[in-house]
């Protein structure tokens, strides 16, 4: 066997003559642990080389970021953000999703503006915004492509909360629907 022990670094000759322990707290019964690992390769390069190196890797860096920013080509959405022209552009299986967690927010005394898109592949969202005095909030659902036209499908995305002046705050849909009834 070759290598050295993971757990203490000392190789196995002193483990199989059991002259040394893995430390307690890590070792199994028989004072060992860990995992026999082989040493890394030794770099043989002259100090010549490894400044050389180094240059040429500080060179590339400074190289890209003098680069010029060229931006990802994005499509134009199929549908741009919009409200919705029908329930099937709107999550609603069962009454619940978006349309279920719109009426018990207007219940609450929140208004709520209900919104439709489709991406340049494909992909629908649509989202809830929610606002009542300073508190704001959205929640987003997706719907893959090929999907469209039917009520199902779509699958919960991402909510946010936030009150006027502070960040906005990463919720799950449950948590956001216990802040519009509480």
């Amino acid at each position: 066997m070759t290598g050295r022990c993971a757990a203490c670094g000392y190789g196995p000759q002193w483990h199989e003559f059991g002259t040394q322990k893995c430390p307690p707290e890590t070792a199994d019964k028989n004072g060992r642990r860990g995992k026999w690992r082989d040493a890394p390769p030794v770099d043989t390069a002259d100090f010549r080389t490894i400044m050389r190196r180094d240059a040429e890797r500080r060179a590339a860096d400074y190289a890209a970021a003098r680069a010029v920013y060229v931006p990802e080509v994005v499509p134009p959405p199929q549908v741009p953000a919009r409200s919705p022209r029908g329930p099937e552009e709107l999550a609603g299986y069962a009454g619940r999703q978006a349309i279920g967690l719109g009426r018990k927010a207007v219940a609450a005394g929140w208004r709520v503006t209900p919104h439709y898109w489709r991406a340049h592949d494909g992909t629908e969202g649509c989202a809830i915004k929610m606002s009542r005095g300073d508190l704001f909030a959205v929640a987003l659902w997706t719907r893959k492509p090929g999907k469209q036209g039917g009520k199902s499908g779509w699958e919960a995305d991402i909510a946010y909360g936030v009150r006027r002046g502070d960040a906005p705050v990463k919720l799950s849909h449950t948590q956001l629907e216990g802040v519009i009834t509480a």
